[in-house]
């Protein structure tokens, strides 16, 4: 099935990018070497892969956090303002959603659990902000052109001997529409 709308193309296109840089040139003995990773929810038994990223248009724990006209006012400041709408037509979005990922340790220290579960989280946003995406357009005439990282969290659960540790990158992406 081709995606003909421009946040599967986003999706899919973070997807094959994650997977080359945080799994195909990665080790298979790297701790932190992303063992699973999917567009949509993570559905899988998540001490299976030990690291698991989960790509999604917008935040399923979160359905405020949604897609709209760059002048929105209740949108992030991420320092980049673009008029909304242009003269003869055309119109700038952000379309926005998250990666969410999972480290489970077990029998690390939690010192140790805690360095590269933030290790990943700086892998994860280093390589969604070098997401090329200004070569995708959908079917609908809209065109993404710069995708940015702009936010994350992370948290700890579990414990002792087994650490958890869960977090969010947050992405939007510059698309213009054509009318």
């Amino acid at each position: 099935m081709t995606a003909v709308h421009i946040v599967p193309l986003i999706t899919n296109r973070l997807r094959d990018h994650l997977t080359e840089q945080l799994q195909t040139i990665i080790a298979e003995d790297d701790p932190i070497r992303a063992n699973s990773i999917v567009v949509g929810r993570f559905q899988e038994n998540p001490t299976k892969p030990k690291v698991y990223l989960a790509i999604q248009g917008g935040d399923p724990e979160d359905p405020k956090y949604r897609d709209g006209i760059v002048t929105l006012k209740d949108f992030d400041d991420i320092g980049f303002t673009v008029p909304g709408r242009e003269v003869g037509g055309g119109e700038f979005w952000w379309r926005r959603g998250v990666v969410q990922f999972g480290c489970y340790f077990r029998g690390k220290s939690e010192d140790d659990a805690r360095e590269l579960s933030y290790e990943m989280l700086g892998r994860v946003a280093q390589v969604l902000g070098n997401t090329r995406v200004s070569d995708l357009e959908d079917n609908f005439g809209e065109q993404a052109l710069k995708l940015y990282q702009f936010a994350n969290t992370i948290f700890e659960s579990g414990g002792p001997n087994n650490y958890i540790w869960r977090g969010k990158v947050f992405w939007t992406c510059l698309t213009e529409r054509s009318l």
